[in-house]
């Protein structure tokens, strides 16, 4: 082998060796850059926020049959466009925001903002506690309410945190917020009187001052607000039918193929990115499903649920799952029906959309979006 062949080999190994080192280069700095983006613990606002039901158990859903035209064809409210408007909208590709050579963090402003909105003083009663002096707390109280109660605490330094206490750092603020108005109503004044008494007793441990909305102001706004949630608190359930029951691992292979998942309350689930449910499919009975059984057991109906006030995207939504649905009648040879067990045709399904549009914009109008952290508190 002569000197020319050896000092190619050579410089081979070293273009190769180089392009290894870099990859790994880049392999390192990329880990960095995620280890960063989530090594910042920040609120869930929706944490916690109940699976999906409607008002105190008691409203039923809406039933796709409200009127009866002359010539017995199912309606709803008024004409509507084409049935291509449930054909699912083909999925668009976001333009990818170049890379940064860093991972921006989330300007400290904007952080403190997002904090202080998880108290809403148009959804929630908020109490004020300010200590005489900056202190380390232990604990922060748990208060026996129906209503759900959240908290943020202002340190020393003055910024504001959600209800995580961290260990050496002094408050001298925590402000907890009572929801005015949820499923089961809007709060009464009892709740309210004995919700402020036990602030005023934590109050009371530390010499704290304590100060209150005005409580009869918060009441009729709170019977206000939950008027207008029950007139848009809205559960469709349309019954799919087939002419013969259908296999557990059938229905478990078709549903996960259409991106839908098994989910703990035993209904498939169809999960926006942010996770929260958009639709989902339900045996008619109520028999809950699971692994076990859809081995070995058949459904002799199914029923696909929208609980419209929870699902951002709108009637485009809507037009994905009754798209769902009618793939499952041709799939299983079925037919959608109410729950009285009535044919839905397709002209009423689209004046049932109709529907759900005036419902958005009556969200829209109140300024509270459908599946929104204001409409997810709300509607739980």
């Amino acid at each position: 082998m002569s000197d020319i062949q050896i000092g190619l080999l050579m410089l081979g190994g070293i273009v190769i060796a180089l392009v290894f080192a870099f990859n790994t280069y880049q392999e390192w700095r990329f880990r960095k850059r995620t280890r960063q983006a989530f090594s910042r613990h920040h609120a869930d606002v929706l944490l916690d926020v109940p699976k999906n039901h409607v008002r105190d158990g008691k409203q039923e859903r809406l039933e796709p049959v409200l009127l009866q035209d002359e010539d017995d064809t199912p309606a709803y409210l008024n004409d509507t466009p084409p049935l291509h408007a449930f054909t699912p909208p083909p999925a668009v590709s976001e333009p990818q925001p170049e890379e940064d050579d860093e991972v921006v963090a989330m300007d400290a402003a904007d952080h403190q903002a997002l904090v202080v909105a998880l108290l809403d003083p148009s959804l929630d009663f908020i109490a004020e506690v300010v200590f005489s002096r900056p202190l380390t707390l232990s604990s922060l109280p748990r208060f026996n309410v129906a209503k759900r109660v959240q908290a943020i605490l202002r340190s020393e330094r003055g910024l504001w945190t959600p209800a995580e206490l961290l260990p050496g750092t002094r408050y001298k603020q925590v402000n907890f917020g009572l929801q005015l108005v949820d499923r089961s109503g809007a709060v009464t004044e009892q709740e309210l009187a004995s919700f402020c008494q036990q602030i005023n007793h934590y109050a009371e441990q530390f010499d704290a001052q304590v100060s209150f909305p005005q409580r009869q102001q918060k009441l009729v706004a709170a019977r206000e607000l939950d008027r207008f949630c029950a007139d848009v608190d809205v559960l469709i359930g349309i019954n799919i039918v087939p002419t013969a029951p259908i296999s557990g691992a059938r229905l478990r292979s078709v549903a996960e193929a259409a991106g839908l998942q098994l989910e703990p309350d035993g209904q498939f689930h169809y999960l926006a990115d942010s996770g929260n449910s958009l639709y989902s499919l339900a045996s008619a009975d109520q028999t809950p499903f699971t692994l076990h059984n859809l081995l070995d057991k058949s459904f002799p109906a199914l029923t696909l649920m929208f609980d419209v006030p929870r699902v951002a995207g709108g009637a485009a939504v809507f037009d994905r799952a009754i798209a769902f649905a009618l793939q499952l009648t041709q799939e299983f040879d079925a037919r959608l029906v109410d729950d009285n067990r009535r044919e839905l045709s397709e002209a009423g399904l689209l004046k049932i959309r109709e529907q759900l549009v005036r419902i958005y914009g009556n969200m829209d109008d109140r300024g509270i979006a459908p599946g929104s952290v204001a409409a997810l508190r709300l509607f739980a």
